[in-house]
């Protein structure tokens, strides 16, 4: 299975993020954070370079998945690295809105979880579900 989680904040994300692969330890996860540094001092990244650097880390779980048959978590910063995951991944990934961001309006979800109901401990148990499913 991949599973990708894309919205809220990168804090959120890593949260949910490290308390899933904690009960989950037969998880990769492949945090598209790394590769899309926003930390206000690198240069900006542009279109293509992002789209590029994307498309190398499907290629890196592609590789893993031949190895062995691995569920992989994906966190996801950005809506074009969303669409490229999307493309490169058509029909295994189930993708996961957090939040209502308006920058990911637009984008195709399975899943959404308003963030106003729902604690991280339940958007945790929600994700379990998806998991097990």
């Amino acid at each position: 299975m991949l599973l990708l989680i894309a919205g809220a904040t990168d804090m959120t994300r890593e949260l949910l993020a490290a308390n899933f692969l904690e009960e989950h330890p037969d998880w990769k996860h492949l945090a598209l954070e790394d590769i899309y540094p926003d930390d206000g001092e690198s240069e900006a990244i542009d279109e293509f370079q992002m789209s590029f650097n994307t498309i190398i880390a499907c290629e890196c779980v592609r590789d893993a998945r031949k190895a062995g048959e691995c569920p992989v978590l994906i966190t996801c910063p950005s809506p074009s690295m969303l669409e490229t995951v999307q493309e490169e991944f058509p029909s295994e990934l189930v993708c996961v809105r957090i939040g209502s961001d308006k920058e990911w309006d637009g984008q195709s979800f399975h899943h959404e979880v308003n963030t106003k109901k729902c604690s991280l401990k339940q958007i945790g148990g929600f994700l379990r579900k998806l998991a097990h499913a």
